[in-house]
């Protein structure tokens, strides 16, 4: 995707910019050898979290290594754009950066951003495994594994599992999670919460007699205490 010269109806660096600016996050594009040189410059001017937008259809591969090599040595989050005809040729030393499919859709640019912004400000500690039992959740990467098998959670589902299972045996009203996870600006009420712990379940649970995810009647719920 060429966000340089976008055709009809793609998202254009303006709208990215203004779709980011809500969470203070700072786009700083790479789509050009020009850009792959300079863009380190900008990174102390950005007004918010920098986020590095690689367009990886329009630089060759030294310029990729290079602005990827940069970006880790300076820990700046990166987001790499990629066309769906190139996805299955990514090369190896792409594998630890967070990319998007071209093309953008608005939603999912915006939580692919904070994913990649919030990765990149986890310290040592937060960046170690979390296990209960046969579930692992990894939240350096937000992997989550079952048995080693990866789970595919949604953002809510995955923010509201790491919540429970770094607390085991405490126990959650529904308010308390509807405002950590959603936050007090949300309008929805509490039925949220159920909806997305029901989800949550049918993706992890494999013992309905022992379940990680334990409802506290007229309460809320918690992570099981013991494995």
């Amino acid at each position: 995707m060429n966000i340089a010269h976008n055709k009809p109806n793609e998202l254009t660096r303006e709208d990215i910019c203004q779709l980011l600016a809500g969470d203070m996050v700072t786009p700083i594009f790479v789509s050009n050898s020009n850009e792959s040189e300079t863009f380190i410059d900008q990174v102390d001017t950005a007004k918010g979290s920098p986020l590095i937008i690689i367009d990886l259809g329009l630089l060759n591969r030294p310029q990729i290594s290079r602005v990827l090599e940069l970006c880790k040595e300076k820990n700046l989050p990166t987001l790499a754009i990629i066309s769906p005809d190139d996805l299955m040729s990514l090369d190896t030393d792409m594998i630890n950066t967070d990319f998007i499919v071209a093309p953008l859709l608005e939603e999912e640019l915006i939580v692919r951003s904070m994913f990649s912004v919030k990765k990149a400000t986890i310290t040592p500690e937060e960046e170690e495994l979390i296990n209960r039992g046969d579930l692992t959740i990894n939240p350096s990467n937000y992997e989550v594994l079952i048995k080693n098998s990866r789970v595919n959670l949604r953002f809510k589902e995955y923010e509201l599992l790491l919540l429970l299972a770094s607390n085991p045996g405490r126990v959650y009203d529904r308010a308390t999670l509807l405002n950590q996870i959603w936050g007090y600006d949300y309008f929805g009420g509490t039925r949220t919460v159920d909806v997305h712990i029901r989800r949550l379940r049918s993706k992890i649970e494999n013992n309905s007699e022992s379940p990680y995810i334990e409802t506290i009647w007229n309460v809320g719920y918690r992570f099981r205490s013991s494995n």
